[in-house]
């Protein structure tokens, strides 16, 4: 959860600066300038910058406890928060109010308590740092260290992948606020970009620990605690274990971290679905796509993606067993760094380089299979076009035969969805929108939808590229499609006409994507942040999109 998630309006200019006056003893004047989405810009002793998100049904203007609150910085999953000024210290804090409808649920209170007790405990200069706690008129809240800068998240998206300064800088942040976690006894079990704050002096600091796990917690707890992760978002950046409800101790976290770095890294997260479910079964059973591949550059050092390898390795034992062993393998004069690193590190550096030559060999094999394949089909092109009419007659009822025995109806199209993700096969892909039939009900449309997206991404990975372009022209012809999908189905169309190199078919799509992306955008749709997390960079260039835009 993201507590600082801010409103997507981009603030505006430094003009109309005004200056604070406590010597008169009044109420603070505040500059309605520029902010950034997770702090407020150009604050110091004197003077309080302050955007202009809009009051409506907020606390701006009041006072809470003794803190006035100037502006809302944003909202997150149960909070809103608030830059606040503490008029007893004279200083500027960040305020998270408990949303008011979720005052009176004691499992959100419950957390939100947590995280003020777990932070609370950590003094630490890569923690956020938490000054006070409290309750007024049914009102919680925390007031804690207001951060100028942003999320890693808002970065990625405005920036692109980190450089490779850049992300050393912040694996030796978020680790050093990790080891300081372990040693009170605290996992964070919510590492992710949105919960990284980089500051505009360079500071990385790690916020939010609302689903933090205390050394003293009971099972019972951790499995609640699970469960709200879970309810709260998709589980993108949790390990295999906290996925299935399992014992997580610091090395949860340290996954976490790996998954975190190897998205800022590409661009890209390592595992991607839009189903939860499927998600976490990656998780538990997928590796990764090479790093270097995905970010489409050889720039990043060897020794710090074998680092980042090991942190994504399944199994905690396999795993750095501590954020104090990472950040020994990041330590070190500039000599020995490299070799220090690999030591720690062991095997991982040859099986980055053996995953890339198994990748690149998988592809060559299938290459190789659908020319076999072909070649055995060259003698009955000669039998002419009456045993070929013939042949397409048969094969959809040869199809329909077979496939019942190699595909199994399971109970729910969910199952079914995430058998289909395991397997990772036509007939599966197939199977989902006949078993289920998606004018059934809504369930089963949108993930017929889901699966025919899917089927034209394995289509195109497998290089048949006019069997995807079917999929997709079947998609976007279908008004009952959601908007969403449609994005997603026009972006792999183009990716798939400029393989086929046919220019009047990526024209077109180009242009049907580009007209609904701006629609989308205009509305700030969350369809534009789900196309932002589903395709590469590399695609995003050839789909004419600038990240830094």
């Amino acid at each position: 959860m993201n507590e600082f998630e801010s409103p997507s309006d981009e603030p505006e200019g430094h003009d109309g600066r005004r200056r604070e006056d406590h010597r008169a003893g009044g109420t603070p004047r505040l500059d309605l300038g520029a902010t950034t989405e997770m702090g407020v810009a150009g604050t110091d002793s004197s003077t309080i910058t302050v955007p202009n998100h809009g009051t409506g049904g907020s606390l701006v203007g009041s006072h809470l406890a003794t803190y006035l609150i100037l502006s809302r910085l944003g909202r997150g999953g149960m909070a809103d928060v608030y830059a606040a000024r503490d008029m007893n210290l004279e200083r500027d804090v960040a305020v998270k109010v408990l949303r008011p409808e979720l005052s009176t649920d004691r499992d959100y209170i419950a957390r939100f308590r947590r995280e003020a007790k777990a932070a609370a405990k950590l003094n630490h200069a890569n923690i956020v740092q938490i000054y006070d706690v409290g309750e007024v008129d049914s009102r919680y809240y925390i007031a804690q260290e207001l951060v100028q800068g942003q999320n890693l998240k808002e970065y990625l998206l405005r920036h692109g992948a980190l450089s490779p300064q850049q992300a050393i800088e912040v694996l030796l942040g978020v680790a050093s606020a990790l080891d300081a976690a372990a040693i009170e006894g605290i996992t964070h079990r919510d590492i992710k970009p949105e919960n990284v704050m980089w500051s505009k002096s360079g500071a990385v600091k790690v916020a939010d620990f609302g689903l933090a796990r205390l050394g003293g917690d009971s099972d019972g707890s951790r499995a609640d605690l699970t469960q709200a992760g879970l309810t709260m978002g998709t589980p993108r950046y949790m390990s295999p274990e906290q996925v299935q409800g399992r014992p997580v101790d610091p090395r949860s976290d340290l996954y976490s971290l790996g998954v975190m770095m190897y998205h800022l890294i590409t661009g890209s997260p390592p595992f991607e679905a839009e189903d939860p479910l499927a998600l976490a079964f990656a998780h538990v059973n997928e590796t990764p796509r090479p790093i270097d591949r995905v970010r489409g550059d050889k720039d990043i050092p060897e020794w710090l993606i074998a680092i980042i390898l090991k942190l994504l390795r399944k199994d905690p034992n396999e795993r750095f067993q501590s954020a104090a062993e990472l950040l020994e393998a990041l330590s070190g004069d500039d000599v020995d760094h490299q070799g220090r690193a690999r030591r720690l590190v062991g095997a991982a550096t040859a099986t980055a380089r053996l995953q890339r030559v198994a990748d690149e060999q998988r592809r060559q094999s299938a290459k190789a299979r659908r020319k076999v394949v072909l070649i055995a089909l060259l003698p009955f092109v000669f039998l002419g076009l009456g045993v070929a009419f013939a042949s397409q007659v048969r094969q959809p009822q040869l199809a329909e035969f077979l496939t019942p025995d190699e595909v199994q109806k399971l109970a729910t199209v969910e199952e079914q969805f995430l058998e289909a993700v395991s397997k990772d096969k036509v007939a599966y892909w197939q199977a989902i929108p006949r078993f289920f039939p998606p004018q059934d009900n809504s369930t089963n449309r949108a993930y017929a939808v889901k699966a025919n997206l899917q089927l034209a991404r394995w289509y195109d990975e497998h290089d048949q590229w006019k069997a995807a372009d079917k999929v997709l022209a079947d998609l976007v012809s279908d008004p009952s499609t959601d908007r969403k999908y449609l994005l997603i189905a026009w972006a792999r169309r183009v990716l798939v006409a400029n393989e086929m190199r046919d220019q009047k078919r990526l024209d077109e799509a180009k242009r049907q994507f580009e007209s609904l992306y701006a629609e989308l955008l205009a509305g700030n749709s969350d369809a534009i942040e789900m196309f932002d997390r589903l395709f590469t960079m590399s695609e995003h260039a050839i789909l004419g999109m600038n990240r830094d835009s």
